[in-house]
Parts: structure tokens; C-alpha cells; sequence
């Protein structure tokens, strides 16, 4: 790691600090860095001279993050970028030793919403669509809406491509599934050797429906627009760290469920670098005293469990902190049916939609709603509603706490 990484103007104002906290992991005075820093100052905080080079040649692309926490970074970064990082993510874990970036497809079924990056939202043709061996196979803003053209359309694509990888919004390929069966399309399904999730979060009962439907375990990426891949599942369900030229501290958040908001400095970017910054994410590690501790490139770091963005977190009456997880938890035990849900929460009312999974038959949801009561007290009314489907947000994804 250099130190040098981090001459950026932002960061002047610590700079004296940065060599304790690289060798001993020590931040000291150096405050954590927030999205809204970030964007105050974009881009005139992170301009160096490499920077502007790269402007001036045509060497960086621009993107931006989707928004999802409704605020919008900016980034630079030089091209190709995410095709290091992926073939870094791949090596780090052992099940993907068979697949190779240049050698090997990779289609993406996810948001086609537009950024500074793609845009697949004009409905560009198959050959369009196709960039450095990756195919993007949606564009439509909301796949609740897909027509049996679409389902039809991005089967086709899948067979005639023949990717080995899929990478999926997770939510996007169940409902693709789900309408699938709904039309009654009976062409056989392309099965991938492998398939990644990422770009929001993986659901149990999502999971297990992808994994039925097509016989292979579901990967579980963990990144971020700005920061790359920062862990990935393997077949047995463990997280592995990609953590080359990143420092990760945990922050505690429910300290006495090993529960941490996830701290990351990264020189991945050089045109971009981050110091100490807060990323909004939970995990649960396993017992040990992890708090204050900065785990550097070379270490593992036990992940249990991802719990979602601090955002969505839920505060009961009683004032205990529920995440995400554990919301998933209820409706995965208790109501297994159930493939998609919301949580919409105010100061008086508690409101669950849910998508069944298939039948439209009638179920049995008291204990999910007896569940939330016992979160929620008396003070709110709680109400269950089945509906034919959840939109996504304006970002593509969807939301599951609002």
C-alpha cells in the first residue's frame, strides 16, 4: 500500500496521520468519510494532475452510483476498471477457477435504468448490447411489466449467447422465472455453469427459488459502484474477502450480536481513493473481538451474514434495532410462500405488501403478522396485504424497507 494513493485534496488536512493508519492500523484523528463530502466537493476534491490527464486523454470513464441511499456519487475511474476487478473477485474464490474473463461469456440481467456508463433503455438490438463478451439482456425500467415477448425474448438471447456465468439482480431473475411459468413458455431453460448474484439484496426464499429452478448454487457478491467487489460467496455459502488494496474496519452497530457497519479505505481506484469510508452496510461476524481492529489486504475477516444498509434497519416500539436479515428471517420461516415483499413503515401504521410465489391460493400469515405485532407494539396498526406485484424505485431496485 502507498500512502502516496491518497494526495488528493481532500484528504490534505490528515495526510500527517495516514502513515500510522497504513502501518498500524491506527486512524487516529482521521474522521470517517461520508457520501455527502464526497459530493460537496466533486470533483475539484479528488483532482490531481493524473486525474485531469486522464480527462484530458480519454483514458477514465465516468459512473455513478444508482442512488438507492438517495445520494448520488460521481465517479471517475480509468477504463476497465470493473473487468480487473471481477477477474480479481473470480481468483479470490475457488469455485470460479474454471471461468475466465477473456476467454469466457458473461450475461447480466439486472436494472437497464441509465447511468454515465450504458444505457439499454432505447431498446437496443441483441449485437448492441454486447460489450467485451458481456451481454446486458433487459431493457425494460420494471420487470414487473415484462411481456411474454421479453421472457421470450431473454430466453432466446441466453440460448444463442451461451454465457457461463449469469449475473443477476436477483429479483430479476425470480420474476423472470415466475413469468416464465406464468406464460406457460415450455422452450427448456439455459442453464449457466455459473451464477452470481449482486446489485441488492439476496432474499432466502429468492435464493432457494433460482436454485431449484436451475440446479446450481447462487454466488453472493457483496460490492459497491465505488468500492468494487469486496467479498463472494463460494459454493459452500462462505463469504470470501476480495481484499486486495482495501482496509476494512467494522464499526459497532449491535455489538452484542457481532453486527458491524462495514468501514472501507480502498486504493482500487487511483483517480478515486477512499479514507476510512463509511459505507452504510451491516454484517454479522463470528464471535471475537473485532471492534477497533483494521483488517488489512492479506486478512480474512469471518462474515456470517450480510444484514442490509443501516437505512433499512427497523426500530420496534421497545426500541430494539431490527435489519434486514432479520426481517427476512420472519418472512422466510413463517411464510415461505411469500417471493417478494415490502415493509412500509410510519408513525402509525406498519404495512407488509407481498407477492405470493406462484399459487394464488390462500394462506395462513398470522404468525408473520403476530411477528410484527410483537415488534411493533400497540402504538401502530399492522396490516398484511397480498399484492399482484412490488415496482421497482426509480434506481432499478427494489426496495424492501421504505
Amino acid at each position: 500500500m502507498s500512502i502516496n494513493h491518497f494526495q488528493v485534496p481532500l484528504y490534505q488536512r490528515v495526510v500527517g496521520n495516514l502513515g500510522r493508519f497504513f502501518e498500524k492500523g491506527e486512524p487516529g484523528d482521521i474522521p470517517l468519510l461520508s457520501k455527502q463530502e464526497i459530493i460537496s466537493g466533486f470533483p475539484q476534491n479528488f483532482m490531481t494532475d493524473a486525474m485531469r490527464m486522464g480527462i484530458e486523454g480519454g483514458d477514465v470513464e465516468f459512473a455513478s452510483t444508482s442512488g438507492s441511499s438517495h445520494q448520488i456519487l460521481q465517479i471517475i475511474r480509468y477504463k476497465g476498471w470493473w473487468s480487473r476487478e471481477f477477474t480479481y473477485a473470480y481468483q479470490c474464490v475457488s469455485d470460479m477457477a474454471g471461468y475466465s474473463i477473456p476467454h469466457d461469456k458473461k450475461a447480466v440481467l439486472t436494472t437497464a435504468a441509465c447511468s454515465a456508463v450504458s444505457c439499454f433503455l432505447d431498446n437496443p438490438d441483441y449485437n448492441e448490447r454486447i460489450h467485451n463478451g458481456v451481454l446486458n439482456l433487459n431493457t425494460h425500467p420494471d420487470p414487473t411489466r415484462w411481456t411474454m415477448t421479453d421472457i421470450k425474448r431473454i430466453g432466446a438471447e441466453l440460448w444463442m449467447f451461451a454465457p457461463r456465468l449469469l449475473e443477476i439482480d436477483p429479483t430479476y431473475l425470480a420474476i423472470f422465472l415466475v413469468k416464465r411459468a406464468e406464460y406457460k413458455i415450455d422452450e427448456p431453460l439455459y442453464i449457466p455453469d455459473y451464477i452470481a448474484a449482486s446489485y441488492e439484496y439476496l432474499t432466502a426464499t429468492v435464493r432457494r427459488l433460482i436454485e431449484r429452478a436451475y440446479g446450481r448454487p447462487v454466488l453472493s457478491m457483496y460490492g459497491s459502484t465505488e468500492l468494487g467487489v469486496m467479498f463472494m460467496q463460494n459454493r459452500a455459502g462462505t463469504f470470501v474477502r476480495c481484499g486486495h488494496e482495501t482496509i476494512i474496519e467494522l464499526k459497532p452497530y449491535l455489538p452484542e450480536r457481532n453486527i458491524f457497519e462495514l468501514i472501507v479505505t480502498s486504493w482500487k481506484n487511483p483517480l478515486m481513493p477512499f479514507l476510512r469510508y463509511a459505507t452504510g452496510d451491516l454484517v454479522e461476524l463470528a464471535d471475537g473481538d473485532w471492534a477497533g481492529h483494521a483488517f488489512k489486504p492479506s486478512e480474512a475477516i469471518p462474515l456470517l451474514k450480510l444484514h442490509g444498509r443501516v437505512k433499512d434497519a427497523i426500530v420496534t416500539d421497545e426500541g430494539d434495532i431490527k435489519t434486514l436479515a432479520d426481517l427476512d428471517e420472519v418472512l422466510t420461516v413463517c411464510a415461505p410462500w411469500v417471493r417478494q415483499y415490502q415493509l412500509q413503515v410510519t408513525d402509525a401504521c406498519v404495512t407488509l405488501l407481498y407477492v405470493m410465489n406462484a399459487s394464488n391460493d390462500a394462506v395462513d400469515m398470522s404468525v408473520v403478522h403476530a411477528s410484527l405485532r410483537h415488534w411493533f407494539g400497540r402504538q401502530r396498526v399492522v396490516e398484511l396485504l397480498a399484492v399482484p406485484s412490488i415496482a421497482p424505485e426509480s434506481s432499478g431496485k427494489f426496495a424492501i424497507v421504505k
